[in-house]
């Protein structure tokens, strides 16, 4: 690989899970670089139109480094906003190819041929329900979906999600697993998922993606690059093509 491929990706603030995992799983020859956004109000009289406005400043920090491509590092805020407007907004802004965590995760859902899925996530009925829709609009059905209702606060989120364990992660989705789902989905990029998933596919003989994961492939996939890599669950293993 060339030395200088740089990707760059939007996190939601004080987000620190997405960049550990991503080190891990870094290729030689890529570059990520993270920078933090913040949420609109939930109420804001367009959310998406301010989402993008919020972004804009992060995103240009990226064009300077030299980013490649921009990776957008959050699933729910990317599957609220999964549509033509909000994305070209983004294409104008970055000036480069971007990957959302809702792009990745249809993309990984094709290439993997996934119908259905259980869905296990740190939120509560809101986030879920995003999701949920998401995912019913792409033609995937939503098997079993349990959140932890951790987003009830910004003080429970920061001081309960970063401490939940892989084992956490992959019981959490063994409690909703049955006959119908084919796969879990692990949603939230603030979650650690790398583990959990490796533990999942060990336990159950089912494939597991998160936006994470799905992520990482997709982006290297969009750069023409391969980086393929045991320990990181079947889709990094595999490195199937996107459709």
């Amino acid at each position: 690989m060339a030395s200088d491929i740089r990707i760059g990706v939007l996190v939601p603030a004080g987000n620190t899970i997405h960049e550990r995992e991503f080190a891990a799983m870094r290729p030689a020859g890529v570059e990520f670089r993270f920078a933090g956004f913040s949420y609109p109000p939930a109420d804001a009289a367009d959310f998406c139109v301010e989402l993008t406005a919020r972004m804009a400043a992060p995103i240009e920090q990226m064009r300077a480094w030299g980013a490649r491509l921009l990776l957008v590092g959050c699933t729910a805020a990317s599957m609220r906003c999964a549509d033509a407007a909000s994305e070209a907004r983004l294409a104008q802004l970055a000036g480069v190819p971007v990957v959302t965590a809702a792009g990745a995760a249809r993309e990984a859902c094709v290439a993997l041929g996934l119908r259905s899925v259980a869905v296990a996530t740190p939120y509560g009925a809101a986030s879920n329900g995003i999701v949920a829709r998401y995912l019913a609009s792409i033609g995937v059905e939503v098997a079993a979906i349990r959140g932890l209702d951790l987003d009830r606060s910004p003080e429970v989120w920061k001081r309960e999600v970063p401490a939940l364990t892989p084992v956490q992660v992959c019981e959490l989705g063994q409690s909703i697993d049955g006959p119908a789902a084919e796969a879990l989905y692990l949603p939230c990029t603030g979650l650690a998922s790398i583990e959990a998933i490796e533990l999942w596919e060990a336990r159950t003989g089912k494939p597991a993606f998160s936006s994470v994961q799905a992520g990482f492939w997709a982006s290297l996939r969009r750069l023409g690059l391969d980086g393929r890599q045991g320990g990181a669950g079947r889709l990094v293993a595999v490195w199937p093509a996107a459709a």
